[in-house]
């Protein structure tokens, strides 16, 4: 032991020395927070992701062979509509958000402050029509950048048709897709396809008499 003690020089060291292994312990526990607190966000995020792709999906997939305009005659017998901003059927709704009975639903695609949202809604259905809507439109996921439906069906040979729009006469597309990004780069969004099952665009013999009469569709028989 050094019985003068220890010199300003050795004293100023010390300190420096645990100044330096103070901030570099701050800085571990301060990326630790900020990595746990991202992972965190993440997981949200993914959770609310999976729970809208897998209402759309659901939904989507019963949508009923049922017309959405009940008035509406041969000329004019949609059983769904799309572009690629929105979807229009007719299906039933989960027992929580619903009364039973068919529902007009409507998923579209709405630009706002925060980028482009998946918003829903649903009226339910009568012999005279859809009646009022009975709570506001539900915003499912936003911050969405190029997002856009898309529909096909068959055409004349029996294969399926390209991607586009859906406004064929008597007919349920074969499969639905929704297609967007994020506006924030870390997160992704899959590609969603959707197969209908009460579509008959690949059966012409059991169609509607409008579907048999819609040249965009297969060819009468």
């Amino acid at each position: 032991m050094n019985p003068r003690g220890f010199s300003l020089v050795e004293v100023l060291v010390a300190v420096a020395l645990m100044a330096a292994g103070l901030a570099l312990a701050f800085g571990i526990v301060q990326g630790a927070v900020r990595a746990a607190g991202s992972a965190e966000q993440l997981a949200a995020h993914s959770d609310r992701l999976r729970t809208a792709q897998g209402f759309l999906r659901r939904q989507l997939a019963n949508a009923l062979p049922q017309p959405i305009d009940p008035a509406a005659g041969f000329e004019d017998l949609r059983l769904l509509t799309l572009d690629d901003q929105r979807v229009s059927f007719v299906g039933e709704m989960p027992g929580y958000l619903g009364r039973g009975g068919a529902y007009l639903q409507v998923f579209r695609l709405q630009r706002g402050a925060r980028g482009t949202a998946l918003v829903f809604e649903h009226r339910l259905m009568t012999p005279d029509g859809p009646l009022r809507a009975e709570r506001p439109p539900e915003v499912l996921i936003d911050g969405l950048v190029d997002a856009r439906f898309a529909a096909r069906g068959f055409g004349p040979d029996g294969r399926p048709a390209d991607w586009g729009e859906w406004d064929r006469l008597g007919q349920l597309p074969s499969q639905v897709r929704l297609t967007a990004q994020f506006a924030e780069p870390r997160f992704r969004f899959p590609m969603l396809v959707v197969p209908l099952r009460y579509s008959l665009s690949g059966v012409t013999g059991v169609l509607p008499e409008a579907a048999r009469r819609d040249p965009r569709g297969e060819d009468e028989r």
